[in-house]
């Protein structure tokens, strides 16, 4: 039974990846994606809210299914209509070669980077004696610990 003959109750009843595979069997071309959609949806006098959640299982399927291939650009055809060899040129990712170049060829700055200034005119001078250190007087530390704590300040030193 072709696409077109099908009834409101049957596109109900039926999955959007079995008419879609129909739907292209009987065209013999691939189709865009949104174009079945479409094609559903005039079928079933749908509205896109009605059959959204239909329309990401289907999508979903569409991708895991192996029946179809995806040839590119939202294309979508049935595997069948491709040798092994055609396949592989459709879903093999493409390499690009990129040129190695060498350290003369390296700008020393690219547009997208700032200039650091090395100078230090930003920074304020700190002299030691501005810093403050305030002595604990928790009379908690024992006497051992005192003493072990001066003698690391004597080998600091």
């Amino acid at each position: 039974m072709k696409i077109q003959d099908y009834t409101k109750e049957m596109v109900d009843e039926k999955s959007f990846i079995d008419m879609a595979y129909t739907l292209l069997h009987d065209k013999g071309s691939t189709m865009n994606l949104y174009d079945i959609i479409d094609e559903f949806k005039s079928l079933g006098n749908y509205e896109y809210d009605e059959i959204e959640n239909r329309i990401v299982q289907f999508y979903t399927d569409l991708n895991t299914d192996g029946r179809f291939l995806n040839v590119g650009e939202n294309q979508w055809g049935l595997r069948d209509w491709y040798s092994v060899d055609d396949i592989e040129e459709k879903i093999a990712p493409t390499i690009q070669k990129f040129d190695i170049l060498d350290d003369d060829d390296i700008p020393a700055q690219t547009d997208d980077q700032e200039t650091l200034d090395d100078s230090d005119d930003n920074e304020e001078d700190i002299d030691g004696s501005d810093i403050v250190i305030e002595e604990d007087d928790d009379d908690d530390i024992a006497e051992g610990e005192e003493e072990a704590f001066e003698d690391a300040e004597d080998f600091n030193d």
